[in-house]
């Protein structure tokens, strides 16, 4: 597929890198992805995440192929299937720790992000951007509604925090904060444009201190995907970020080109919380 990356990474001023990535590709199937996992309290949940949930997906669509027409499930719910299987291994393995999620898969001219935290996937949309994820802050109504709901609280100590441990509301993990901390992943879907020409997955060390549109811009400006995510790792760190710092820069022109001057389309967000 023709598609160029590059990746930054930077332990910045935490003591240990808790950061994994993960790429994936079935040229058979036109399928590529990109994917962060931003751990907190150890690096064990980001490691299992990147190493289970993109195989998990491929494995089961892989089979779809063997069921009747009717009982064939999408992709949608397959990636949310990933998502909870991940969750409940590393629950089940009492990991008390967790991990943010985030992936942008391509499947032809489709496209997928799903994400759980605070990492984000952002698409130049060419000469402006659009992100294409949301962040799971404790404080937004609907996540705070959801906690409490579930006899959860959300407790400010510095910032919003669920139980007043944790700083988001969803995540992969964190068996102590179970049910309050979700696992349900938000999924957009769409079809790629001609227009789009870069896409930029960076974890909330990049994101608490640039804008998206700071962001496109310098992974437009780099000689290639590897100079453009060094050069934003770089400036968040000029900007104040003391968390791991964890950059994933996909040039798209190639592979967008043969899309004849068509935008892209966001037909659907999935998010059943």
């Amino acid at each position: 597929m023709d598609i160029s990356w590059g990746i930054s990474e930077e332990i910045g001023f935490r003591r240990t890198m808790e950061d994994e990535h993960a790429f994936y590709e079935d040229p058979a199937r036109l399928f590529f992805s990109a994917e962060i996992y931003d751990g907190h309290g150890g690096r064990q949940p980001a490691q299992i995440a990147a190493e289970m949930l993109t195989p998990w997906f491929l494995h089961a669509w892989a089979r779809q192929g063997e069921r009747p027409l009717r009982e064939r499930r999408d992709v949608v719910e397959i990636l949310r299937e990933a998502y909870l299987a991940v969750d409940a291994h590393l629950v089940g393995r009492r990991v008390q720790a967790g991990t943010c999620a985030v992936q942008l898969y391509l499947i032809g001219e489709r496209f997928l992000t799903a994400n759980v935290g605070d990492s984000r996937v952002v698409i130049g949309t060419g000469r402006g951007e659009a992100v294409l994820t949301e962040d799971h802050k404790p404080d937004a109504h609907a996540e705070r509604s959801r906690i409490e709901a579930l006899g959860g609280s959300v407790v400010t100590l510095g910032v919003p925090r669920v139980e007043g441990i944790l700083a988001i509301s969803r995540a992969l993990g964190d068996a102590c904060l179970k049910p309050y901390v979700s696992a349900e992943p938000r999924i957009a879907e769409g079809v790629l444009g001609s227009e789009n020409d870069m896409a930029v997955l960076a974890c909330d060390g990049v994101w608490d201190v640039l804008s998206p549109g700071e962001v496109i811009e310098a992974a437009r400006q780099g000689r290639d995907p590897r100079e453009s995510a060094e050069e934003i790792s770089r400036m968040a760190l000029d900007k104040g970020s003391t968390d791991n710092i964890t950059v994933i820069v996909l040039d798209l022109r190639k592979y967008t080109s043969v899309l004849k001057n068509r935008k892209m389309v966001i037909r659907e967000v999935h998010d059943r919380a």
